[in-house]
């Protein structure tokens, strides 16, 4: 009975001490239950009242997710029982989601589909709180059951997001596609983890009984269960076979939360997918090594596979936003580049690239959305000529690309060679051919995308519009942003060592 009572008392004493490392996430909550209410009693005396509080909310946990750094030293702090680890890393992941949250909220502001939305655009608003909640969560899991909950916690937010178009067809589909994929991917990921639960009866991936109950079961049992879980992380990070639902969503979903399924998510996605490489890597036993090359060659595979499938149908593509869809899924199978080098220096990498990712791609789509404003259209053919109509934006459109190819001076550049970098020592060091398979076709499909992000610079500059347009002045906000961006992009690209050395990489 007295062990018991300590047991409790030892409990509580742990939950009430971690709630402290949770203060973005309660701060994220408390403005998401008063833009709830600010919405029902205030919106009609105070306009744009629920951004408003969207964005102080994501400003404020922002500041305090900054302050963890000062608050959490060198080693990870394990918080409610180990269901949750918060370190430098996670910190990082945590400000690139916040970061990507607050641009996609500016951005949603002039947006002018989500503006002339038959519902309004407050329920929209809130729900971008709720969706970085979760992700905040998912970057910190360390427990099947949270990393479960936070994963559908994020996803059902975005089914709805996705179709928060009320009364636009191609919405409303792609809000349906995407909720009957990732039932699917939610399913296979729930069976693998209810097996994974069988095999060691633990739901923590930090819990030595994991390693134990997985080294004494038949390896290809085992795998299979890893695989249906993995599975699921592959729906968030639109890798292949999870990656068919992207090309639709992605163009039918409202313009600013493409941008923000297209780095939040995966960026979470990513994060959950190393814990699960890591956790392989501390077996410490000779079935880990196993489990720990299997893990290797299976994500180099799929990397390549990935890569390619993005890399090849984005040539084709005439729609701006299914062929930024399709470059998100080769850009996921280079990210899986760095996984396969399970090294220390590939998770950095990784770190690293999703950073110099999300500002060109955040650009590429605010610069989407900015044309999309002035002539309602996303096809690549009225892009035609607007170089030289709007110069500034088109200019900082092809920085975007070229960041996106991987070509200097841009950050995009020093993010894929960190990349293949990692890959190459990987190779040095364990000596799998396929590591060294994988960096040929990485370069291959950096070529490739080459021919693809240059279509829209091409049509910008040496295409005679179609059309004549009367130029838009209401966009000033995107402009700032953009250009803002287009710095960043540059800047990191020839001062890398700036970020690396916040990063302590």
């Amino acid at each position: 009975m007295e062990q018991f009572i300590e047991h409790i008392q030892t409990s509580i004493a742990d939950v009430l001490g971690s709630w402290m490392y949770l203060l973005p996430e309660i701060s994220l909550t408390i403005f998401f239950l008063t833009a709830i209410f600010g919405d029902l009693f205030f919106s009609k005396k105070i306009k744009n009242i629920v951004p408003i509080i969207t964005l102080s909310g994501l400003a404020v946990a922002l500041i305090e997710v900054i302050d963890q750094f000062l608050l959490v030293h060198s080693e990870p702090v394990m918080l409610f029982s180990q269901m949750l680890r918060l370190d430098h890393t996670a910190i990082w992941y945590k400000l690139l989601i916040l970061f990507s949250g607050i641009i996609v909220v500016l951005f949603s502001l002039r947006d002018f589909k989500l503006r002339n939305t038959e519902k309004g655009s407050s329920e929209y608003f809130s729900l971008v709180l709720v969706v970085t909640i979760g992700l905040n969560f998912m970057i910190m899991a360390q427990n099947l059951l949270m990393i479960y909950l936070s994963v559908e916690f994020v996803s059902v937010c975005s089914y709805v997001l996705a179709a928060s178009l009320t009364g636009h067809k191609r919405s409303e589909e792609s809000g349906m596609k995407y909720a009957l994929f990732g039932a699917v991917g939610s399913a296979v990921m729930l069976y693998g983890m209810s097996l994974l639960y069988g095999f060691t009866g633990t739901l923590s991936l930090l819990d030595p009984a994991f390693y134990v109950g997985l080294s004494s079961m038949n390896f290809m049992v085992a795998a299979i269960a890893l695989l249906l879980t993995i599975a699921g992380l592959f729906f968030k990070i639109s890798a292949f076979p999870m990656h068919v639902w992207v090309p639709d969503v992605y163009e039918g979903a409202p313009t600013p939360i493409t941008t923000f399924l297209s780095v939040g998510p995966k960026a979470a996605g990513i994060a959950l997918l190393i814990n699960f490489v890591l956790a392989l890597n501390n077996t410490g036993n000779n079935t880990g090594s196993v489990f720990l090359y299997s893990t290797e060659v299976f994500m180099a595979i799929v990397a390549i596979v990935t890569m390619c499938i993005g890399n090849f149908s984005a040539l084709w593509q005439n729609n701006v936003k299914r062929l930024m869809a399709y470059s998100a899924i080769g850009q996921s199978g280079f990210i899986l580049m760095g996984i396969a080098a399970y090294s220390l220096t590939g998770q950095k990498a990784i770190l690293y690239f999703l950073f110099v990712y999300a500002f060109a791609n955040i650009g590429a789509f605010l610069v989407i959305g900015y044309f999309s404003n002035v002539f309602h259209s996303e096809e690549l053919d009225d892009y035609k000529g607007m170089g030289m109509k709007y110069p500034v934006v088109a200019a900082c459109m092809v920085v975007f690309m070229v960041s996106l190819t991987g070509l200097p001076p841009t950050a995009g550049f020093v993010g894929k060679f960190l990349i293949l970098s990692s890959a190459v020592e990987a190779y040095t060091i364990g000596g799998n051919v396929l590591l060294l398979i994988m960096v040929i076709f990485g370069v291959i499909n950096t070529v490739v995308s080459l021919f693809y992000y240059l279509k829209i610079p091409l049509n910008l500059y040496l295409r005679k519009p179609k059309t004549e347009i009367a130029l838009d002045k209401g966009n000033i906000l995107y402009s700032v942003i953009i250009v803002f961006l287009a710095i960043i992009t540059i800047i990191l690209g020839i001062f890398p060592h700036k970020l690396m050395e916040l990063m302590n990489l």
